[in-house]
């Protein structure tokens, strides 16, 4: 079972003030403000306005709309009654976003009266529990249930019985499968190929020949044959840290010694989950709420403190602080479960990772902040406070 809530953000937005039910609604950024669509509610669609569009197209389609900022707060906390409602249903449930999730339902209690009943209860648990819409598709695996949910949105179900694959998908245009997008659609079409159903007529080989190694994914979705399953602990996209200031500050060195913090933190977790990195993001915001990013990715992935923190500190040292700064944040992201072979005679990565190894020891038992760079200690600075950190 695949579980998509409709225009998630919009709709909470939609909730959370009546007067917007009915109105076109878009989440993301305000008019004049650069930005993207975060969300848009249906209203919102019906003039062409859509996720990822620029905020100054969504204006210039609707100019009437009800721009609002993103509350990610707010949507985590109504995403989370979600999951849980969810986890009542079944013990495998993959979350594949803030809004979206799988169910492995086989052999659960629900399924008793059928998968149509099944998927009704579903959203009706999640109706019950956050008063909003959900579309549902159910099907004989992941990449169908993604599909079948997206045809009757919004609040649709559509369930897809085991034997029925081909005839489900025959109809469906060469877009709705995994990894086509604009350019691949063109390529496709290129070759008169603009159905599913015209995709199934072809061989394996043949579409392997027409199209490399897409042509290998082209044959099995278009059959419906996905072997993917359902994990309920899928690892994390990125981790980050980030902290707000009481005091607006411009202070350059502080805000050093603030990222080497935040870079211990963000190495510690790393470390624990496994995961390497091989992109390092910094956020600021200034007093005027203007946020900036920079981002930097590199080829050996890492999930070292120090190199973690060189990386952002090179990030942080050509931002110019024409303002105070009211936060800062890092993120690590590209995430993998490992570095990379190491060489038989790199002694001395192989001794700096017994050194974390150590350090992590400590911290387990005296604190994470047992032990720290040097280069996270404020020196001399008066009025300025150890900061309380927020994980995101």
């Amino acid at each position: 079972m695949h579980v998509d809530m409709d225009a998630f953000f919009a709709s909470v937005e939609q909730l959370r003030y009546p007067q917007y039910r009915g109105k076109p609604v878009i989440v993301g950024a305000l008019p004049g403000r650069r930005g993207v669509v975060s969300a848009a509610s249906y209203e919102a669609r019906k003039y062409g306005v859509h996720s990822a569009m620029p905020i100054s197209t969504a204006y210039s389609l609707c100019p009437k709309g009800i721009f609002l900022p993103v509350d990610g707060k707010t949507y985590r906390e109504v995403s989370s009654k979600i999951f849980s409602t969810l986890q009542a249903f079944s013990p495998l449930v993959e979350i594949a976003s803030i809004d979206e999730a799988y169910l492995d339902i086989t052999g659960c209690p629900v399924v008793r009266d059928g998968l149509h009943n099944a998927g009704v209860a579903v959203k009706k648990a999640i109706y019950d529990a956050v008063l909003l819409t959900a579309s549902v598709g159910i099907a004989p695996n992941k990449f169908l249930a993604k599909i079948a949910s997206d045809t009757q949105k919004p609040d649709g179900l559509t369930v897809v019985p085991a034997g029925e694959e081909l005839v489900f998908l025959k109809p469906l245009t060469v877009e709705k499968l995994f990894g086509v997008g604009k350019k691949t659609v063109q390529f496709i079409h290129d070759r008169g190929i603009t159905t599913v159903g015209q995709l199934q007529k072809y061989e394996r080989d043949q579409l392997v020949a027409m199209f490399g190694s897409l042509g290998d994914s082209l044959y099995f979705y278009s059959r419906g044959q996905d072997s993917s399953e359902v994990c309920d602990e899928a690892p994390p996209k990125s981790i980050g840290k980030e902290t707000t200031f009481q005091e607006y500050l411009q202070d350059a060195e502080y805000l050093q010694a603030v990222l080497a913090q935040l870079s211990e933190d963000v190495g510690i977790r790393l470390r624990r989950n496994s995961m390497y990195a091989s992109r390092v993001t910094l956020k600021i915001r200034f007093d005027s709420f203007e946020t900036i990013t920079r981002s930097i990715s590199f080829q050996t992935p890492v999930n070292q403190d120090h190199i973690l923190y060189s990386y952002a500190r090179e990030l942080l040292d050509a931002v110019p602080l024409h303002k105070k700064v009211r936060l800062i944040g890092i993120t690590a992201s590209n995430l993998s479960e490992v570095s990379r072979q190491l060489e038989l005679f790199e002694t001395d990565l192989i001794n700096t990772q017994k050194l974390y190894f150590s350090l992590d020891k400590i911290r387990s038992r005296f604190g994470e902040k047992s032990i720290t760079l040097g280069a996270s200690v404020v020196k001399n600075k008066k009025n300025k406070k150890k900061q309380d950190f927020e994980s995101i």
